[in-house]
């Protein structure tokens, strides 16, 4: 992972490539910003503090698979400053946006970013078949699904990984509000900080259990980036997009994987159908670990209204479910 002196280099030296440019924003205002989901908007909060207001385009418990823009979202996007997302084609559609709008030199897509790094996971594995029995008949298909690029977009289920986007981010709000430069880039460091912190806390615990307690399966793949960093195996009942309807074929298929390799936990997602894993559950007799936050936080008043906490309740629950596998 990186220092904190190759964070910055590493900001100052995308920030260019990206070609954002600084449109001139009254020091004394709030920098109107867009993030094209909730997770990304609270980071922005994060590293930004009072100094920016803040714009969801998908908001808590929402989830951004096939997410159709609103009229409203062009509005929004062509009174901002900045522009968040990740792409990867998690979001693509806001560069359409962005282009319609008149800010495609004002987007900031934090998934490109971490290319330069090559830090990201292959979205192969995700569509050859190798982790997923019988893909192509999985599921029956309501209609064609949006599919991801070549990479995994889903790199904010490792701290790490974010903490490495934060300073390109803090550099960008300091292009359109020098007069607070240093104000960003100290609060992005902090939170960097913090999410290593926690990462290295969590660690440890999963460092700690038997290695036939590190399996189990999820809804769909949104936590490969979340299985590398606490060196478990999770495994997609569905691909990336956590939709559909597993096929008897299917079912049966993860429920002999799932004897045989000894695999006894299953979690639900906040923003996918729980019927998917019940089925798994009263075809295999797995138990049901819990709900893991996948591609949105929660509201306010729910477990994981940032992303701090969307990270903390993602490891706890899998851990608490994993250990108590073990011990049975």
């Amino acid at each position: 992972m990186l220092t904190a002196r190759r964070r910055i280099l590493l900001a100052l030296a995308t920030a260019p490539l990206l070609g954002l440019r600084a449109p001139k924003v009254q020091a004394s205002s709030p920098l109107p910003v867009v993030a094209t989901f909730s997770i990304a908007a609270d980071w922005i909060r994060q590293v930004g503090g009072d100094r920016v207001q803040v714009t969801s385009l998908i908001g808590p418990d929402a989830d951004a698979h096939g997410y159709q823009p609103k009229p409203s979202d062009t509005r929004a996007i062509k009174e901002a400053a900045l522009v968040v997302g990740i792409d990867l084609g998690f979001d693509d559609w806001v560069e359409r946006l962005a282009r319609s709008a008149g800010k495609k030199n004002d987007l900031l897509l934090l998934g490109k970013i971490l290319l330069a790094e090559k830090a990201l996971l292959s979205a192969v594995a995700l569509h050859d078949g190798h982790d997923h029995h019988d893909r192509h008949d999985a599921h029956d298909h309501k209609g064609d699904h949006p599919a991801h690029g070549e990479f995994d977009p889903h790199f904010w289920q490792d701290p790490r990984l974010v903490a490495q986007a934060m300073p390109p981010l803090a550099e960008a709000l300091a292009q359109r509000d020098p007069a607070h430069a240093d104000h960003y880039r100290r609060r992005a460091a902090e939170y960097a900080n913090s999410l290593e912190s926690l990462w290295r806390q969590w660690s440890e615990r999963f460092a700690a259990l038997p290695p036939d307690a590190r399996r189990a399966y999820t809804n769909h793949d949104a936590f490969r980036y979340l299985a590398r960093a606490y060196g478990l195996e999770l495994i997609g009942i569905q691909g990336v997009v956590p939709h559909g309807e597993l096929s008897a074929k299917a079912l049966a298929a993860l429920a002999d994987r799932a004897r045989r390799e000894g695999i006894r936990v299953a979690f639900l997602e906040n923003v996918a159908d729980p019927r998917l894993v019940e089925q798994l559950r009263r075809e295999s007799g797995l138990t049901v670990g819990g709900r893991l936050y996948s591609d949105a936080l929660s509201g306010p008043t729910g477990p994981a209204p940032t992303y701090l906490d969307l990270v903390e309740v993602n490891a706890r629950t899998l851990h608490e479910a994993l250990a108590a596998s073990s011990a049975r």
